[in-house]
């Protein structure tokens, strides 16, 4: 089979052929960092960037090539000699500002409604599946609605209600998930807010 007659082939070349832009604010930011380093060390280090290369790379997808160009030209500044630190964190910086950020934990609201329970707790991935964990104590909040508002870290993860410290149960209104040890789990995403 010839690359030409699989569409899946033909896709990818599609999408591989779309012009890929760079958006003045990247532009900007780079060049901002470039001009607050000091004189002597600049000129090294744009001789250094600007020395021709030949660099072969098949990308997956333009995105990626981007991004191996970014890294390469922080790399490369890596190699400027006794001011490669100074040259390069402000130049890494202003390429990967958001990417160094360390997610913080969410704030997730969790509602289960059980009339007849006496006490209610959350338990997951999270909070290492502890019934007993403060933060993750759920309080009646009147006809038989139990809620509790707990930090969870950005990612997927599994968890369960545990009503009377002996019935675990699965969010009724969240996905379910695989079950461990025959218990019923439920599945969250919890996204970083911007």
């Amino acid at each position: 089979m010839r690359e030409d007659d699989d569409p899946r082939m033909r896709q990818i070349a599609r999408e591989l052929r779309k012009p890929v832009s760079v958006s003045a604010a990247l532009d900007s930011r780079v060049m901002r960092a470039v001009r607050q380093l000091p004189r002597h060390s600049r000129f090294r280090l744009w001789s250094r960037l600007i020395t021709p290369r030949r660099v072969m790379v098949t990308p997956l997808s333009w995105g990626l090539l981007a991004a191996a160009l970014a890294m390469f030209a922080v790399l490369g500044a890596l190699h400027v000699g006794a001011d490669a630190s100074r040259a390069a964190g402000p130049i890494a910086n202003a390429l990967f500002s958001k990417a160094n950020k360390t997610p913080v934990p969410q704030s997730v609201q969790f509602v289960l409604v059980a009339p007849d329970a006496r006490k209610v707790a959350v338990v997951g991935d999270f909070n290492g599946w502890d019934a007993s964990h403060i933060e993750f104590q759920a309080q009646h909040r009147g006809g038989g609605v139990w809620s509790v508002m707990a930090p969870v870290p950005v990612g997927h993860h599994r968890y369960s209600f545990v009503v009377d410290d002996s019935v675990w149960m699965a969010d009724p209104i969240a996905p379910r998930s695989d079950n461990d040890f025959g218990l019923p789990n439920s599945a969250i995403v919890v996204q970083q807010q911007e």
